[in-house]
């Protein structure tokens, strides 16, 4: 049965206590798909974007994706965001591990963009947020992943929720609702952030070019 995680992320907030926000460590896949998901949860919770994504094996691109997220987290200290933050934006990154992902994704290269591949990348990642909340006195995870059309949200908070234990939860969210991913590229486009053309994985890449 399908949820609807778009309605259980406004409840939730409408709990929360401004004056003593939730720590959130939200995964972030980028600087693009972040930038709506933070109009959603700055005014709400005292946000630190986790950058883990060893899906993205090209190690080029791994470090353009992460400076554009910098550059980002600046935006939004130095005040020139839409949305304020009730406490400093935070940045955690981590160092790229393809071997990770190749791991994850053995047996699976060739499956289509969507499918079980993409459903132990995602495994593979909200697993390390949910690792690093919980050993670093975080509330609630949760990802900026819902953002994309092409991503299966149910799927995510899926994942997120079998993860969550006391005292770390999920935060059940659908951030593609309410034009979510046409304000992503809309706000992308106001602060000139890079927005890359796939997914980040070497195996979406391949399928893409060999479709043109």
């Amino acid at each position: 049965m399908n949820v609807n995680n778009d309605i259980l992320f406004e409840q939730f907030k409408n709990t929360v206590d401004v004056n003593n926000p939730p720590k959130l460590l939200l995964h972030a896949c980028c600087a693009p798909c972040s930038t709506y998901c933070l109009t959603r949860v700055l005014p709400y919770f005292d946000v630190t974007l986790y950058y883990s994504n060893d899906n993205i094996t090209d190690s080029g691109e791994h470090a353009k994706r992460l400076a554009e997220l910098v550059k980002l987290v600046d935006i939004v200290n130095g005040g020139q965001f839409e949305v304020q933050p009730l406490r400093k934006l935070k940045l955690v990154k981590t160092t790229l591990c393809a071997d990770n992902f190749y791991k994850a994704a053995k047996g699976l290269e060739q499956e289509r963009e969507g499918g079980a591949r993409c459903t132990e990348c995602f495994k593979l990642r909200l697993l390390e947020t949910f690792r690093y909340a919980q050993t670093h006195g975080f509330d609630l995870f949760g990802t900026t992943l819902t953002v994309s059309p092409y991503k299966n949200s149910q799927l995510l908070n899926e994942i997120g929720l079998a993860l969550q234990t006391d005292p770390v939860k999920w935060l059940s969210s659908d951030f593609k609702k309410h034009g979510g991913y046409l304000e992503s590229i809309r706000l992308s486009n106001k602060y000139s952030l890079y927005r890359q053309h796939y997914c980040g994985c070497e195996f979406s890449l391949r399928q893409m070019q060999e479709i043109k």
